[in-house]
């Protein structure tokens, strides 16, 4: 019997794939702001739920390293925080309040877009990709986020850049250096130093909100 399409990345998908999907796309949902300041870009969700950011873990450990070394370097650089409180839900409410929304461009894992590629290859061809799933990701924003700003998350997806210039973002669209931020890498403090560099200028240009709870 031949496999459902799946509504996010148009492949034939099991249902497992699919289940997945619904369940990231309800958890995003619980924690979208009604009016979003700041989009935050990142290129695909990664493949375990656990790992996906708005994944309400009670404990961080229960992320993989990628995963909760962006998580802790974004609520740090937005300075985030949180009541005493157990887990990272306070931590994505606060997120919510300020009108912070964080996307994929892909809304299905890269690996299982592209049979053979693992989340985070070096050699992944995010220009294809962004080639392939363009109108899709430009729909999504001109019709549903309507974003005061666009950060990109990881250097992945800079071959979005000039199709959002020509869409008529780039005004909206704040860069770090004309690139997007560095992927904060947990092995790579280079990278990481580079990406509160970034996201500090940002949000200081932005002049966003420094409220916590």
């Amino acid at each position: 019997m031949a496999q459902a399409l799946c509504d996010g990345c148009g492949l034939p998908a099991s249902p497992e794939h699919i289940a997945l999907r619904i369940r990231r796309i309800e958890l995003a949902t619980r924690f979208r702001p009604i009016h979003i300041n700041a989009l935050f870009l990142a290129e695909a969700p990664p493949e375990r739920l656990e790992d996906y950011f708005y994944y309400p873990a009670r404990n961080r450990a229960e992320r993989g390293r990628l995963s909760r070394a962006l998580f802790s370097e974004l609520m740090t650089g937005l300075q985030i925080a949180a009541a005493e409180v157990e887990g990272d839900e306070p931590f994505l409410a606060e997120f919510q309040r300020r009108g912070f929304f964080l996307s994929d461009c892909l809304e299905c894992p890269v690996a299982d877009i592209v049979p053979g590629l693992r989340e985070g290859a070096a050699k992944a061809n995010s220009h294809e990709l962004a080639h392939r799933y363009g109108a899709i990701i430009l729909k999504r924003i001109e019709l549903s986020y309507k974003p005061k700003h666009i950060v990109l998350l990881s250097t992945r997806t800079r071959h979005l850049i000039p199709l959002l210039q020509r869409a008529g973002w780039g005004g909206r669209l704040l860069l770090y250096h004309g690139l997007p931020l560095h992927f904060p890498h947990p092995d790579n403090p280079g990278a990481q130093a580079q990406f509160r560099a970034g996201l500090s200028e940002i949000v200081t240009r932005a002049a966003w909100p420094t409220r916590t709870t």
